[in-house]
């Protein structure tokens, strides 16, 4: 199982054992994410020199209940509206940026999201998807 799969197998269980009160989404803004795409340079400078994103997005958020250190914070996959540089016009696709997240204690080895202290996020590559008419804004 290659490194996506795996984090797509995690977000899944989490959806299923966290009720989704307590395991919601939260936007962002490009700032906080920009650390991470920068993980690549060749990604980065290709996300810089070819898209326009919008000033926020949307990801993953960890609840208060499943881990009161954490609570608030965003992991990945992170979700931003894209169009072409210089584009006039609507946002024309969605750039998702997908990473491997592990959670850290307090000596930065990995343990479960509720033992968590902290957050590392390894970028793992991006997918662009066109929008659809109705989507576009």
């Amino acid at each position: 199982m290659n490194s996506f799969s795996s984090v797509l197998l995690l977000s899944a269980i989490l959806s299923i054992i966290f009720p989704l009160s307590s395991h919601g989404g939260g936007s962002f803004l490009i700032e906080d994410i920009l650390p991470l795409l920068q993980q690549n340079k060749d990604l980065s400078e290709f996300v810089a020199a070819h898209l326009d994103l919008e000033s926020g997005g949307w990801a993953a958020r960890i609840g208060n209940r499943v881990n009161e250190n954490l609570g608030g914070a965003r992991i990945a996959p992170y979700s931003i509206r894209a169009k072409p540089k210089g584009s006039p016009g609507p946002w024309t696709f969605e750039l998702i940026i997908e990473a491997e997240t592990e959670f850290l204690d307090s000596k930065g080895n990995a343990v479960s999201l509720e033992k968590g202290e902290s957050i590392r996020e390894k970028l793992l590559g991006i997918k662009l998807i066109p929008l659809s008419e109705s989507e576009r804004k």
